[in-house]
């Protein structure tokens, strides 16, 4: 199950009018816990649930209290104390420690949806967003939208905000990272099934006509049928790429790609391969690379360790998520060690 929004709204918009929905959104934690403010999950009366506001261990409780939504059509919210002895999520075992505050929220076309089919094709679009959302225990209660900067709300947390006696939550939601891969190898499989799996939008291109066939590629959103380098700025303006890996094994590829690749936004440039071949390929594409506005990391990957196709995929897409989420990649609890021999 994919949890970005762009995903559970996806799963939502088929149905909409079909069943009854509910919007679970957290606006306010205290302490450790699973998902933090902004978070949202769906529940409708097919019995289905979209997204994740937990370990797992309150979904159970939360759909409950989402089937009473959908009986009378009135918002609730919900408080999870794990804490307090007498709290549902104590008995429940969840051992975060934490209060989750849960605002539960009818969707129905009589309130616009809650404006989630604009926030929808507004995602599919690229674009970035702040959803506004009253949180009262009320009918009618009100929601906004409005469209940002990506690149500054990317990082951005959910907000809530008393104005006139009145809670509103916003929360910035960016589309899910778009990926683009240089080169169709077998290699390439593990790395675009993991950025698929982790949500991300993904393509892929490789002038060679057997790399990148679709029947390879089953996880990637598109794979590139222009041939051309030049069409790749292109395709990197038109769907927003944030971030490239190059890897197509060709020197010459890699080169050709890049020259095209490295004067467009993207945030993100990976190469396989070792550092000379790096120098080469960039030597090669006629470039000149500015490393304080955008560096070319190469070799690509964090040294977590191992070295079959699957372990160099998660060493790539690690990096890669933590240069986009402007993260130092370092160990939380700082106890992980090394040993020699």
């Amino acid at each position: 199950m994919q949890n970005h929004v762009i995903h559970i709204l996806r799963k939502w918009d088929k149905h909409k009018d079909t069943a009854q929905w509910v919007l679970g959104v957290i606006y306010k934690t205290e302490g450790s816990c699973y998902r933090k403010a902004g978070a949202m999950v769906m529940f409708n009366s097919l019995g289905q649930q979209f997204g994740l506001l937990s370990g797992g261990c309150l979904e159970s409780d939360i759909k409950l209290n989402s089937q009473k939504v959908m009986q009378d059509f009135q918002p609730r919210c919900v408080t999870y104390d794990d804490s307090d002895e007498e709290d549902i999520s104590f008995k429940l075992g969840v051992g975060c420690g934490g209060v989750v505050h849960l605002a539960l929220l009818p969707v129905t076309k009589n309130n616009n949806y809650l404006l989630l089919d604009q926030l929808l094709n507004a995602l599919e679009a690229g674009k970035s967003c702040s959803w506004q959302q009253e949180i009262a225990e009320q009918p009618n209660v009100q929601t906004n939208l409005s469209f940002c900067d990506y690149v500054e709300q990317y990082n951005k947390r959910a907000k809530l905000e008393e104005n006139n006696n009145k809670l509103t939550l916003s929360v910035p939601i960016s589309a899910p990272p778009h990926l683009l891969v240089i080169g169709g190898g077998l290699d390439a499989f593990h790395v675009t099934r993991l950025a698929s799996q982790t949500g991300w939008q993904v393509s892929i291109w490789d002038p060679r006509p057997a790399q990148a066939r679709r029947s390879d590629f089953p996880f990637v959103d598109e794979v590139i049928s222009e041939k051309s380098p030049e069409y790749l700025e292109h395709h990197i303006t038109k769907h927003n790429v944030d971030a490239v890996i190059l890897m197509s094994h060709s020197k010459t590829i890699d080169a050709k790609a890049l020259r095209h690749i490295y004067p467009t936004p993207v945030r993100y440039i990976g190469m396989l391969g070792p550092k000379h071949r790096k120098e080469e390929v960039i030597a090669n594409s006629s470039i000149k690379v500015n490393e304080q506005t955008k560096m070319i990391a190469g070799p690509v990957g964090l040294d977590i360790g191992g070295d079959l196709p699957e372990n160099i995929a998660l060493s790539v897409i690690a990096e890669c998520h933590a240069a986009l989420h402007q993260r130092s990649a370092k160990s939380i609890s700082n106890t992980l060690t090394t040993s020699e021999g």
